[in-house]
């Protein structure tokens, strides 16, 4: 990983709630937009609006499994001291979920 390169604690496109034990973000993106690189700290999950396709990419530039989504999935991601990555909407679709951090 480029040590020069911007790693964004935003992990969403809008925040749309924040407390002392949770995070909820909102992620938009349109067909081949990206995330940008971001870093998780804290366990979290999310929430498929819709559906779509997401290519995830770790740190290091290098390829995670393509991950078909249907409307209404849930996935819960446990973070072992922190997660760095960035997602690439490859669909035809935009692409939406509710990311929820847990903080506490």
């Amino acid at each position: 990983m480029n040590n020069d390169e911007k790693i964004s604690s935003d992990v969403g496109t809008k925040l749309l709630f924040e407390n002392d034990r949770v995070r909820v973000w909102d992620l938009q993106l349109q067909p081949g937009e990206s995330t940008g690189k971001h870093r998780h700290e804290t366990d979290y999950l999310y929430v498929c609006i819709g559906g779509g396709t997401l290519q995830g990419v770790d740190a290091d530039g290098n390829n995670k499994p393509v991950e078909p989504m249907n409307d209404g999935d849930v996935r819960f991601r446990d973070v072992d001291g922190e997660d760095i990555h960035e997602a690439i909407n490859i669909g035809t679709q935009p692409w939406r979920n509710i990311v929820v951090e847990l903080l506490d």
